[in-house]
């Protein structure tokens, strides 16, 4: 470096001496006040020929104040005007806050026309190194610079390829010996873009002024960039679906073609502004990809190749974001992109639950309230007819009964009188009394015997007890609810109830039976001939809730989902990591335990890829878009071409031929789409529940057999008061089982 800046102080001085041109910057040279004065009247002459857009803007010193005279503002009168005074101690690098706002309040309004008077070409070139790297000085608008050869060492360079609509103006040193009142000669250069720089800077001269006069009258202000004059264009590319795709996967061929939307687009651009373009990758592409930049000097990957300035433009599939604008420029967008997750895709195998789906958890209720109610109210009826039945049949008895009980009460008189005269006979003596007895025992009396007669012999009735109803289905609680579950199922009942009101309610019941199983079984019928459900997530929400990862390429991703307002970003934000390989995180997804984020095409061709039909089939793009990304083409940096550039994409966005060139580049994997499942056939796969069912009743049944048994031999049989010889006896009484 040290060898170049010496080589280029040699030429520089070389030249100085030839044309005999003294440097701006010496103040001694401006002692006389003609200098200034011709100076203004270049400066005036200038502007003239300057379209400054919305405003000027004139950035001076304390020496090129004075330059700034009421004639140049009358000839500016018509546009508004903004001085900026830098002091001579003020780092232009790192300006205070009275600078800074002021650069800053002229980006707003977009200035189209600086004049950069500063007699420090070291304070000049940090000043334009420093609107260059914040942007806060619009390099794409028109340049008046005295010429400096600070200015033009090999590492500004690259300012040069950024800011090209700028005049240098360089006093030129005549012998003026013959005749002293002649004007100062200058000399109008500009930068030789659109060829490249290398190593010496060789300006293009424009123009003569002197005396007021132009030499050539040629115009200052072209625009450079309509015709490139076939120049290379260096582009950076990635692969990556649907931008840029690769002939072939050998990365070591020196012969690599791309193809895809990207390359197609700028093509066209290329064709339109006359250059070619080389294309190249990164060496650490395939690792880095895009790369990153941390604190604008650790640089890596696409990105890096950007932020140093060795590319003119990125083809990688860029998102239109404030991440990559700070890096470099950014065209129009000419697509916007479906950002997405790629999900598990798993089958529901929920055949076991088939008897059960028809009807939702709200409706087996209700069918299980109505059977219990309707077995209820079945049994309360029956209940209500038996004992109407029986109160009118068995009335005579309970007269019988009631007399029965007159009687019994005469008979408790009787007994009271009876137990009165007792009590009077034993007062008359137990002796006296004994003896009449005898006496009247003794003598037989026998006309006593004609006045017997045969009285009737009438059994004493037993206690009345109430002979056992007739038995009917419904006289049962138990048998209550198994009718009418019977009745559910379409199972006749064994024989009519006895009752009308019952054979009424059991025809009403019939009807809603017949219309909830004909229901039942048109959706059971459509459940087994439909294929399995898949079980997809297809919302941001189900995603978050999900304990599946989620990964995806870069930082600003990760950054994107954390700074994000509703709560489902949020979370995927946290558990969201970096993936530096696709392929290895479409592995995981096929897993079942892993999602990948990237635009909808690049999902869609890895899936397209895969070798095995299970994992194409298990892989699901999610319906939702996370964001619906603009893409577009990358740019140097304040690049001069950015307006040309908009302005063809533009064209070709409104033309249709984005559609065209995006639908040609997913043509081969488009046709990879998750197609609707067919209809199924019932196989004995989807019959499982009956077997389940029947498994069921079988395992309650054994059940139910072994708790007779341990009952039988842990209770009954240990009882003393059981006698194995006599079946059915226990403690006296009949066990009934």
């Amino acid at each position: 470096m040290a060898k170049q800046h010496l080589k280029l102080f040699l030429i520089v001085t070389f030249f100085s001496k030839l044309v005999h041109s003294k440097q701006s910057t010496d103040r001694s040279s401006f002692d006389d006040e003609n200098d200034l004065v011709d100076f203004g009247r270049l400066l005036i002459d200038l502007i003239a020929k300057t379209k400054p857009g919305h405003c000027y803007v004139f950035v001076t010193d304390s020496i090129y104040q004075v330059v700034l005279t009421d004639r140049l503002f009358r000839e500016i009168e018509n546009h508004p005007r903004y001085v900026v005074q830098i002091p001579d101690y003020e780092d232009t690098l790192d300006p205070g806050p009275r600078v800074r706002c002021m650069f800053e309040e002229v980006r707003k309004i977009g200035c189209g026309a600086y004049v950069i008077l500063l007699a420090n070409g070291i304070q000049m070139e940090r000043l334009l190194r420093f609107g260059d790297r914040t942007r806060i000085i619009n390099t794409r608008a028109k340049f008046i610079i005295l010429h400096d050869y600070r200015l033009f060492v090999p590492d500004l360079h690259y300012l040069w390829k950024r800011i090209v609509n700028v005049v240098f103006v360089r006093q030129l040193v005549i012998d003026r010996s013959r005749n002293k009142d002649e004007g100062h000669h200058y000399e109008l250069s500009t930068v030789p873009f659109p060829f490249p720089l290398r190593g010496v800077f060789i300006s293009r001269r424009l123009d003569f002024w002197f005396n007021g006069k132009f030499r050539k009258g040629r115009k200052l202000f072209t625009d450079r960039t309509t015709n490139l004059d076939g120049q290379s264009m260096k582009v950076v590319v990635l692969a990556h679906t649907p931008a840029i795709f690769r002939t072939t996967h050998n990365e070591t061929d020196e012969h690599l073609k791309y193809y895809g939307l990207e390359v197609e687009l700028l093509k066209a651009v290329s064709e339109a502004m006359k250059f070619e373009m080389d294309f190249y990758e990164t060496d650490d592409a395939a690792v880095a990809m895009w790369g990153k930049v941390t604190n604008g000097e650790n640089a890596t990957g696409l990105l890096g190749e950007m932020n140093e300035g060795r590319a003119d433009f990125a083809l990688a599939d860029l998102h239109h974001t404030q991440y990559h604008l700070e890096i470099m420029d950014l065209s129009i967008p000419y697509n916007t992109e479906c950002l997405t997750f790629l999900t598990p895709e798993a089958l529901t195998d929920n055949s076991w639950t088939t008897l059960i789906l028809p009807f939702t958890g709200g409706m087996w209720a209700g069918v299980l309230a109505s059977l219990f109610s309707i077995g209820s109210v079945f049994y309360a009826l029956s209940r209500l007819l038996m004992y109407v039945r029986h109160e009118q049949s068995f009335s005579s008895d309970l007269d019988m009964i009631a007399k029965r009980c007159g009687r019994r009460k005469r008979k408790v008189q009787f007994k009271k009188w009876y137990g009165l005269m007792n009590t009077y006979k034993r007062k008359l003596g137990k002796w006296k009394w004994m003896k009449l007895r005898k006496k009247e025992k003794d003598a037989p009396d026998m006309s006593k015997l004609k006045m017997l007669k045969m009285i009737p012999f009438k059994r004493q009735p037993l206690p009345w007890k109430d002979p056992l109803p007739p038995r009917d289905i419904f006289d049962t609680f138990s048998g209550c609810i198994i009718y009418t579950y019977s009745m559910l199922l379409l199972v006749s009942l064994p024989r009519l109830p006895k009752g009308w009101p019952l054979r009424l309610l059991t025809g009403w019941y019939w009807i809603y039976c017949i219309l909830l199983v004909v229901a039942y079984r048109a959706s059971l019928t459509a459940i087994l001939a439909n294929p399995v459900a898949r079980v997809t997530i297809d919302k941001l929400k189900d995603l978050a809730d999900s304990p599946i990862r989620c990964g995806a390429w870069g930082e600003q991703n990760k950054l994107f989902f954390q700074t994000a307002s509703d709560q489902a970003s949020m979370q995927i934000g946290q558990k969201l990591e970096h993936t530096p390989k696709a392929e290895s995180a479409v592995e995981r997804v096929v897993e079942g335990h892993f999602a990948y984020y990237d635009n909808v095409y690049m999902l869609k061709h890895l899936r397209a890829t895969q070798k095995s039909a299970k994992a194409r089939e298990t892989l699901h793009i999610m319906e939702e878009c996370a964001v619906h990304m603009p893409i577009s083409i990358g740019m140097e940096k304040n690049s001069p071409l950015k307006p040309k550039v908009d302005k063809y994409v533009r064209a070709l966005v409104e033309a249709g031929l984005t559609k065209k060139w995006l639908a040609d580049a997913i043509e081969e994997f488009q046709s990879n789409v998750e197609l609707p499942p067919q209809e199924a056939t019932i196989d004995l796969q989807k019959l499982t529940a009956a077997f389940i069912a029947l498994a069921i009743g079988y395992g309650v049944s054994l059940l139910a057999f072994g708790a007779e048994k341990l009952y039988w031999r842990f209770v009954i049989e240990k009882h003393p008061a059981y006698d194995k010889y006599i079946v059915g006896s226990y403690r006296g009484k009949v066990v009934k089982f």
